[in-house]
Order: structure tokens, then sequence, then C-alpha cells
């Protein structure tokens, strides 16, 4: 139970919105309880009842609603599993029977094999191992580059000349497992997008001569007028042509507060009235709207990103064909085949194989201990490379709610606990947020709210309700002056100091007599500062606010954290175009955002980074990064980890390049054999990963360069 107060309840049933069956719950609850109304709303899972206060029976209206119908048991729809090629389930399975028959004879003590199990072996490792062999050959013939193909192809050669037909396949195997992760990550990508067109109303009400007939959805054109009521997403984008309402625009706009909109007003496919109705002429439809414009940018963005050449990529295109040459040259020298095959075994670049993936798995690693998941060392890489940082606002370095931030007096007989629990009794039924953030630190503060006895709805001013005889007025200065309240000379002096914070007044009267002032505000988030001034120190050049929100919104939270650019207003094209331009200055960019309409921003900027478990689902699934919890320290720490990841690769790289180079002299003089050969090889893979695990412990709070906690 939401409230109760004059004989009006407001309940909150979770399945609702699970199994929307409105009139079913509302023909329950009036064959239980005696009640005047209900009003049911399934987007929300709010219940509203209205009856006599003496007939009120609370213990019978929670007892109608607890349990849901049977149809609603399961739960949750069905999810669609992503599609997989034919291909890529193919070669797991065949991998995977062939050794698990390996390891089932192991288990049974049968080691010899028939006649004719090495042609399985080889026809299991071909299949398996072809998208890559495939992606050697196409950099052989000049119609790709000779990377990291190259060097999956030559280690599993030299497993099949040397007789190691298990290893082969099952380096081939793990290989596959990986590329079907990363696959079914993309679609899973394309999913939330594709599950974002969908507004969210399969059916409207379209306006016909006056009359509003249920329609589906795609039926409806340009020009049409269609019907929206509360709680219900706008289906289409357009201009409204009767009613107010208040609408939530975060999805689109980023806006922290709903906007009041009154005829001839611009509104949003995707955006949801809170409070009232509206008539909406339809200017544009299903993918020509701002939602389905946002889905054609990620789209965009991600098939635009050039492909970044990480650090083995770049070492195996120098190293894979140099070792080739020498050994073939050594060969054409000395006649002498063994000694070739010595060069090729130990310049088995496995060593540089192991240098980037185990320093980018223990990175990861390193990462999700502390609530930081990062989808891909490409991603990692270029974390460390950033040169400029955007950042929007709502949600990110803001709370992303409203906060009560100031309470004033007016009056000598009332004090700052009584202007609180007035203003919670004249907002509890509203569903403003600024009325939540009043009712919300109320409750915090344990001040007991009166109950009234009445209340009314003045659409985009506030309240008015009648407590003990009196008429209380809680809302905007506009609802004071239209029952002819005027605020004191204290009264506007306050509220002009409390804008020029950028907090939103709500002002409190009763009867006559103006009594508080409440400033509430989208409160900063706790060590944004401290971010910036990492990043600063971290040699990140360029910080940029970006938001949807006013000017002086925007303008208040730069000005408290230290940042010299802000841009506001902007939409998600507008977002989108910025980071094109920081990208042609030459900057690497990171994007740290929240919302769906932060989605092609972080999808095209270098670094997409979503800010905490509050993100929207697509923002998560395009984002780079995705940070856990609200710890914005992690954005500097990620930089910083990127960083030091980057030098422990290079020191990996040193070192099985080192050994690479002496045994290639050694095995070209014929001081080694190709035993002591395999043997440094194995060496030098064991060093690259024990070095590698100094990762998973390491600490940035530890590395020089980050200003210490105070």
């Amino acid at each position: 139970m939401r409230s109760a107060a004059g004989g009006r309840v407001r309940l909150f049933v979770p399945w609702l919105a699970v199994t929307p069956d409105a009139q079913g719950l509302a023909a329950r609850i009036t064959s239980v309880a005696k009640v005047r109304a209900v009003r049911v709303f399934p987007r929300t899972g709010n219940v509203i009842v209205w009856c006599a206060p003496d007939r009120l029976d609370l213990d019978q209206l929670v007892r109608a609603v607890e349990e849901a119908p049977p149809a609603a048991t399961p739960g949750r729809p069905a999810r669609r599993v992503p599609q997989s090629s034919t291909g890529e389930i193919t070669r797991l399975l065949l991998g995977g029977a062939v050794l698990a028959v390996v390891a089932l004879r192991r288990l049974l003590r049968r080691p010899k094999w028939a006649t004719g199990s090495s042609g399985v072996f080889g026809l299991a490792t071909i299949v398996t191992g072809l998208p890559f062999f495939r992606g050697f050959f196409r950099g052989v013939t000049g119609r790709g580059h000779t990377g990291t193909d190259a060097l999956v192809t030559t280690a599993t050669a030299v497993a099949l000349l040397l007789r190691e037909n298990v290893v082969a396949i099952t380096v081939l195997w793990l290989l596959n497992i990986g590329e079907f992760l990363q696959a079914l990550t993309l679609r899973r990508t394309r999913r939330a997008i594709e599950e974002l067109l969908t507004v969210g109303e399969e059916r409207v009400w379209l306006l016909c001569e006056g009359v509003e007939v249920e329609v589906p959805l795609e039926e409806v054109r340009e020009q049409d007028v269609v019907v929206v009521h509360e709680h219900h997403k706008i289906p289409v984008d357009g201009v409204v042509v009767s009613g107010h309402a208040l609408v939530d625009q975060a999805a689109v706009t980023g806006e922290a507060l709903p906007a009041y909109i009154r005829p001839g007003s611009e509104v949003y496919a995707g955006t949801v009235i809170t409070s009232g109705s509206l008539q909406v002429r339809a200017t544009s439809v299903g993918p020509d709207t701002t939602v389905g414009r946002i889905i054609k940018r990620v789209e965009e963005a991600q098939a635009d990103q050039a492909p970044v050449q990480t650090v083995a990529t770049r070492f195996s295109r120098r190293f894979v064909p140099v070792s080739f040459a020498l050994a073939g040259l050594t060969y054409l020298l000395t006649r002498d085949a063994r000694r070739a095959m010595t060069m090729l075994l130990i310049a088995c670049p496995c060593a540089a194989g192991l240098a980037t993936p185990t320093a980018i798995s223990a990175a990861i690693g390193n990462g999700a201990r502390r609530g930081t998941l990062i989808k891909g060392g490409t991603h990692l890489e270029r974390a460390g490379a950033a040169t400029a940082v955007v950042f929007d606002k709502t949600g990110t370095l803001t709370a992303g709610r409203p906060l009560v931030t100031s309470v004033v007096t007016l009056s000598d007989d009332v004090s700052a606990e009584q202007v609180l629990a007035l203003a919670a009794s004249g907002e509890i039924h509203a569903r403003h947020p600024l009325a939540q953030a009043i009712l919300r630190h109320t409750h915090e503060r344990h001040i007991e709210i009166p109950v009234h006895q009445a209340c009314e709805v003045v659409l985009g001013m506030g309240m008015r309700a009648e407590l003990d005889g009196t008429r209380l007025l809680v809302g905007s200065p506009a609802l004071l002056r239209h029952h002819g309240v005027e605020l004191t000379g204290d009264g506007r002096a306050w509220t002009e100091h409390l804008r020029d914070r950028r907090e939103s007044v709500i002002c409190l009267a009763r009867d006559e007599e103006p009594i508080g002032l409440v400033g509430v505000s989208d409160a900063i988030r706790e060590g944004s500062r401290s971010l910036i001034d990492q990043l600063h120190v971290l040699g990140v050049r360029r910080i940029v606010l970006l938001t949807g929100d006013t000017p002086e919104a925007a303008q208040a939270v730069a000005d408290d954290l230290g940042i010299a650019e802000v841009h506001a207003g902007a939409l998600p094209e507008a977002k989108l175009q910025l980071v094109r331009d920081l990208q042609a200055e030459g900057h690497t960019l990171a994007m740290v955002g929240d919302g769906t309409n932060d989605a092609p921003a972080l999808a095209l900027a270098d670094i997409g980074i979503a800010m905490g478990t509050h993100s929207s689902h697509v923002a998560l699934e395009t984002a780079d990064i995705a940070l856990a919890g609200n710890d914005l320290q992690q954005v500097a720490a990620v930089v910083e980890l990127s960083r030091h990841t980057l030098r422990v690769v290079r020191q990996n790289y040193a070192l099985a390049l080192g050994v690479n180079i002496l045994g290639l002299l050694a095995g070209a003089g014929g001081s080694i054999s190709p035993v002591l050969a395999a043997l440094l090889h194995n060496a030098s893979s064991i060093a690259v990963v024990a070095n590698s695990a100094r990762l998973v412990r390491h600490s940035p709070s530890q590395q020089p360069g980050r200003p210490k906690d105070r």
C-alpha cells in the first residue's frame, strides 16, 4: 500500500505489469470490498480505489490484489534465444564430442587408438579450425591481414607436425567458444535495439470524427490524431492539439523532471504521461520517430567504428612473417630440416599469443571485482588512450532524482519540520517527482504527516488540499498567484536565491498566508568533483558536460564541478554530432552516460561507458564498459587500469620476443635440440602467464598520479 487518506487508497501491484489484467483486477476488488470506483494502471502497477472512509477495509483490499491470477503464474514471458549460425554450432559440437571421447578413453586407461584415428583427428581439426585457416589464407593471398589467424594456424600446424593432435583440437575448440560468445554478445545488442523500437503500445486510441477508436499502432499515419491517457506511452512524434499533461521525457531528452506539456508543444514517441491526457497530431510514426532515429544512429555508429589494431595484432603481423622467413633461410643455407623445424618450434608464437589475452583477462577480472564490466580487450586498450571525456549530466554526474536541499520558513509560528509535514500532507497523492522528493525526505526524517480530508490536482501548478478546516496550497509561485496569494518580500527574495542555486522552488501557503518554501534539486553525485580532478591528473585534456537539460541547470552543475565546456539542450543526434566533432579533432574519446538517449553517442565514441545499474538496457548493451554500481571513481580507475595493463602487455611481449630471438639464433647455429626448444617455449609461456597474473590484485589507488584519499 502506497498511501491511504480521505477514502482514497493507492496500491502497488507488482504482478500487474507482467499480466495486465486490469478488468479482472477491478472486478475482483469490487466484488470483495464496498468501493465507489477503481482505476487500474497496468504499466506502472498502480491501483487507485475510492470508497467511503467509514467502510474502508485495508486488509480486504490487500488480499484482493496480492495474488496474481493463474494465467500470471509463469511470471516472465519466454525470451527468444538469439539465432546462431549452423557452422558455429557444428564446430562447437564436433570439437566438444572429440575431446569428450579423448577424456573418456583416458579415464578408462585406453591410450591406444585404432587405425585411422589420425584421419578422424585431422578431419575434426580442419572443420573446427576452418574460420582461422580461411583467415590465414586470406592474409597470405593478400585479401586480408596476416595477424591473429596466422598465430592460430601456425600453432595448430606445429602441434600437428609434432603429432599433438589433442593439443591442436583443444586450442581450436577453446578459440571457437570465444568467437561464439563474442557473436552472442553482438546478437544481444541487436535484440536490445530492436526491443527499443517498440514504444510499448501495440494498440492506440485514434480520434476519428470526435470519437476515440482503438486501432493497432501500425495503422497510425502522419497527421492522424491519437489520444494518450495517463500512465501510457506516447506512441508517435507529434504536436499537441488538445490537453495538458506532465510528460516524463528522460528517455529522449535526459531531463530529470517531467515537462509540462500544453497545446502546441512537441512530444516524442516513447515518453510517458505521468499526469493528465493529450491529443497528439502525429508528425512522425514508426522508424521515423525520434526513438526510431536513435536506433538507426546506434546501428550506424557501430558499423562506422574503425577497427582498432591491438598490440597483439601489430606484434603478430611483424613477427610471424619474420619467423617463417628466418626458418626458410636457415633451411636454404644449411639444408638441415631439423634446424628449420627447431627454429619454427622456438618461434611458435604461443607466448606472444598469451601475452595480450592473459593480461586482458586478468585486468577484466580485476575490474569485475570492483564492479566494472569491460566487454573486451580492445575497449580496455582504448580506455588508456583517452584524451577527452564527455559526461552526460542527469543520472551520471547527478543522482538522477530530485532531492530536498533547502527548507525555508516564512512565518515565526511555523518551524522547518512543520513546513515539511504540511507540504508532504498536500503532496501525499501527487506523482510528480518534486512531490515524491518531499515525501521521501519527510519519511527519512521521521516527521509525522497529517492526513488531509480532501485534495485536488491543479495541473502544471501543484496541489490544493483541505486540512482541519484550513486550505493548503503546495506548488509553484504561479499556484499561489492563481488563488490570490502573494509572496512577501522576504519570500520573493528567498525564491530568487534558491533559483540562483538552480533549485526548483515549491511554495507552501495556509489559507491566505505564505508560510514556507522547499527547494528541490537534482543533487550532484558524491565523488563527481574528485573524478574530474583525477582525470586531469591522468592527462585527459578535454572534459565536456553534455545534456538534454536546460542551459541553466547544466551550467550550475558545470560550475560546481569545474567543467569549462558545456553543451545543453542536446537531443541524441546533437550528442552524436559532438562525438564526431571531437573525434575529427583527433581526440580518443570516452563517453559516459546512462540513458537511452545516450546510446548513439556511446556506440560511436571510442570508449562508451554506461553508468550504474540504473542505466537503460540499451545503454548497457551498447556501451563498451559498464559500471555495476554508482561509484564514479571507477571511470578514472578504468583509465589507469588500462594503462597499467598495456605496460604489462609490453613486458610480456618483451619477454616473448627475447626468448624467441635467442632461440632463433641458437637454433640457426644448431646449438639447441627440438626438445630444448620446446622447453624454452613452454618456459616463456609460463613466465608470461605469471607476469599477467599480477594484474588480478592490482589496485589503481596504489599507482602514482592518482590523488590520495583524504
